[in-house]
């Protein structure tokens, strides 16, 4: 978590059900995929909340089913 009054930026991780194919793999186009078991990892390094916000109504216009949305680390402008 930032401070009041510093802009900081993480690398999020959201876990959606299903193995992504080639549709959902070029929606994410500017996210890191990996496949684990039979769910889909997406990280995206440098996210603020309005880019979370983003990708998550990305997700929400595909169907796709998220099971976990955290943060891995922050980095503090």
């Amino acid at each position: 978590m930032t401070k009041p009054g510093q802009a900081g930026c993480g690398t999020y991780a959201i876990t959606v059900r299903g193995v992504a194919g080639p549709s959902v793999r070029a929606a994410f186009d500017d996210a890191q995929l990996s496949v684990v078991d039979d769910t889909t990892v997406m990280r995206r390094a440098d996210t603020d909340q309005a880019a979370l916000h983003g990708l998550l109504h990305r997700i929400q216009d595909l169907g796709l089913e998220v099971i976990d949305v955290h943060l891995e680390r922050v980095e503090v402008a």
